[in-house]
């Protein structure tokens, strides 16, 4: 890109100018409204990063080498865009016009007094820096260690006060001498509260430091310092600028009793969700599913009915004991959470397909997710024997038949069908629940399918654990992928793959592995999606991780490593997201975007999806590729995949056209005129949200004009439900 701006001529330059004159003076006429030239002053400037490496790699230690490697990949991972040049070429390349300089402990050791002058003098005019770990440049910049170490295992970041952080591999830390510098204290150790991260003013510049290694002990950067992105926000105003609207969440009604429906989803609409799975088990409760919904789509959040068998609901519970899940000691299977109901007796299953078709013929749901059929205990399956499942009479007594011997006999211990002991006769009870569950999968699978055909543009989903990263516990819990398969290939359902809980302390590599995994089976881009629970899985730093739940670095990499694989990250769930990750899930999802800024407020963006871009400014009008551009809300422009050139224009006073403010699906192209409004989308499955800022008299899809439905919601906005699939929209 450099090169291109290198290469542009005069000529050509002035043609530039010229276009966008004359679209300020059509602007003007058009809308009526004052138009000027956007200045590096009036909307938020693009900054520019450049991050040096050393000029050699040889000689490096662990520590050094795998500090390097973190954090280049934790910005790289954040979508913040930046470059990158060697230490040795301080010197030759022109520095200056960079807002950040990311100096890594190895190349902060290797440079030499020249070049330290370089960076002291780019610091002292304006640039900002980012470094670690004592060295020349520490010194030179003023920052006086302690003379004493410490031996750090708990820290404390003051931008979220509240969280200890854990560092499961100790260190010994020098923390920084309070007699030096005039500093800001960013993380502290947390028994002396010595700080150990400062920021602080040099000239007209700014650094933050890190007097210990960023990350020693991974490349990742995830083992000591969670929030560095949102340091560079917070110190810097460094942030990527496109995020994708693409997260689906969780919600378990239940959880969330205190709060209006009204304020819940405006806190959802605010955090880009696009999906709300809705717990499904208050159908027969006074929970007041038929405002959630209207709500959701009035602000153009689809949502799906979450259910969570073998659990139908508290009511099912107590109104059927008869047909409630049993242990191999007869007790009602009330496990963890759930109220568990014994599927495998068909008058059960009859009454729950009534109850639940009416609940999902009677609600304006956009899709189903059957979810969590499996056998309990997940995950130590019969090494809890006390929690084990099914055991009611009807397998039992059918198993007895098949195999000559009660199943309960694989829990005595003085049996000689004790599972332990008798290998062969677990084995056999293991495939006969495998099988019940396929066939109690399919039943269900079945049923939803004629749901679906009663509907339209309804998405079904199949929601079950991975056992290919654990294949042990396929015995344990019955889940036999090859028979996921199965029902895949012959519903065509979509399938959210969830890591069991023994898996929820990994790293986030795990996605990867996963996502080569089933993709070898399912190949549709919406087909495949996976689950993260974001709960409580690194006790005291278990894992690696300095924070019990994923926040900050591990939310972004696992964000991250589930999207090379798949479009639809799901998260469990949106009461558990701490405020800082709403921003890192959609931020990392529009990672692969870039954006350059020319002159004259005009950016070059490439898009790999449809995005968000906050230019800093909601009081501008827009251009893109040549043509007015209404697809905008706030400071945000809404822009489709490709390449594209975005042209950022002052305005005085409001538009009176048509805007997008807000879609659901991929946004494909726009062309927005007094009159009406010309837009192209795609969305597969589900129907298409489209939000506007006025209310459409006439709509046409592909040519025709159709009757839609149109949601008016509290801000005064219409929010136009369109059909899946990709169509071609006119609006009047």
């Amino acid at each position: 890109m450099i090169a291109f701006m290198k290469n542009i001529s005069i000529s050509s330059t002035f043609l530039l100018n010229f276009r966008l004159t004359i679209f300020l003076v059509f602007i003007s006429l058009l809308t009526g409204n004052p138009c000027y030239s956007a200045t590096s002053q009036q909307f938020q400037p693009v900054k520019k990063c450049l991050f040096l490496s050393p000029a050699q790699l040889s000689g490096l230690s662990i520590a050094e080498n795998n500090d390097l490697k973190a954090i280049w990949h934790s910005i790289f991972v954040s979508g913040i865009n930046f470059e990158e040049i060697t230490s040795d070429k301080i010197s030759t390349t022109k520095l200056t016009g960079y807002d950040l300089l990311i100096v890594p402990a190895a190349t902060a050791k290797s440079l030499s007094i020249k070049q330290i002058s370089i960076l002291k003098d780019l610091i002292n005019s304006g640039t900002n820096l980012l470094f670690d770990e004592a060295s020349k440049l520490s010194n030179e910049l003023g920052i006086v260690l302690q003379k004493e170490f410490i031996a750090v295992k708990q820290i404390r970041d003051l931008q979220f006060p509240i969280m200890p952080l854990y560092w499961t591999i100790e260190a010994n830390v020098k923390p920084i001498e309070s007699t030096g510098i005039s500093f800001k204290v960013i993380c502290i150790e947390d028994s002396t509260e010595k700080p150990i991260v400062i920021s602080s003013s040099f000239g007209k510049g700014k650094f933050v430091y890190f007097s210990a290694y960023f990350d020693p002990n991974t490349p990742k950067g995830y083992s000591r310092f969670p929030f560095l992105i949102e340091t560079l926000k917070n110190e810097f105003d460094i942030k990527p600028l496109a995020e994708r609207k693409t997260m689906e969440m969780y919600f378990d009604p239940g959880m969330r009793d205190t709060i209006k429906t009204e304020d819940l989803v405006q806190y959802w609409k605010k955090n880009k969700i696009k999906r709300i799975h809705a717990g499904g088990w208050y159908y027969d409760s006074d929970y007041d599913y038929t405002k959630l919904i209207k709500t959701c789509h009035e602000n153009g959040i689809l949502v799906y009915c979450w259910f969570e068998t073998p659990m139908i609901s508290r009511t099912f519970w107590d109104k059927h004991p008869e047909w409630r899940e049993k242990t191999p000691f007869n007790r009602d299977a009330n496990i963890d959470w759930r109220l568990l109901m014994n599927l495998a007796d068909s008058n059960c299953r009859k009454q729950v397909f009534k109850e639940w078709k009416e609940f999902l013929m009677s609600h304006d749901f956009d899709g189903v997710n059957f979810a969590e059929l499996y056998f309990e205990p997940s995950p130590v399956g019969p090494n809890l024997p006390e929690n084990f499942t099914p055991m009611n009479s009807i397998v039992r007594s059918e198993f007895k038949k098949q195999s000559g011997f009660d199943p309960v006999e694989l829990f005595d211990t003085l049996s000689t069908h004790h599972w332990k002991k008798n290998t062969t006769d677990w084995q056999t009870f293991a495939k006969y629940r495998k099988n019940l569950l396929f066939q109690l999968k399919d039943d269900f699978l079945g049923f939803l399918t004629k749901i679906k055909g009663q509907k339209k543009d309804y998405e079904i989903m199949l929601t079950v654990l991975d056992v290919s990263l654990t294949p042990e516990l396929s015995d344990f819990i019955a889940e036999d992928t090859q028979n996921t398969f199965k029902l895949y290939k012959k519903y065509g359902a979509t399938m959210q793959i969830e890591d069991p809980s023994s898996c929820w302390g990994l790293t986030p590599e795990r996605y990867v592995k996963m996502g080569i995994f089933y993709r070898k089976q399912i190949k549709g881009t919406n087909k495949l999606l996976f689950d993260c629970n974001v709960v409580a899985s690194h006790e005291l730093g278990e894992g690696g991780f300095p924070a019990e739940k994923p926040t900050g670095e591990e939310i972004r990499q696992i964000t991250y490593n589930m999207a090379t694989h798949i479009n639809r990250p799901v998260f469990y769930s949106e009461d558990a997201i701490n405020k800082n990750d709403w921003l890192n899930i959609s931020n990392t999802l529009a990672r692969d975007t870039k954006i350059t800024a020319l002159n004259n407020g005009i950016w070059l963006i490439h898009a790999t999806n449809t995005v968000s871009i906050h230019t800093g400014n909601s009081d501008c009008l827009l251009k893109l590729d040549g043509k007015a551009w209404f697809a905008c809300e706030g400071d945000e422009a809404i822009i489709p995949k490709g390449d594209h050139t975005l042209e950022i224009i002052r305005a005085e006073t409001q538009d009176p056209l048509n805007r997008i403010t807000r879609i659901s699906g991929e946004l494909i192209s726009g062309n927005f005129g007094q009159f009406k409004t010309e837009f192209t989308y795609s969305e597969d499955i589900v129907p298409c949200y489209v939000t506007l800022v006025k209310q459409p008299e006439s709509i046409f899809v592909d040519g025709q004009k159709t009757d839609c439905k149109v949601f008016e919601n509290s801000d005064s906005e219409f929010t136009v439900r369109l059909p899946a699939g990709t169509h071609k929209v006119r609006i009047q």
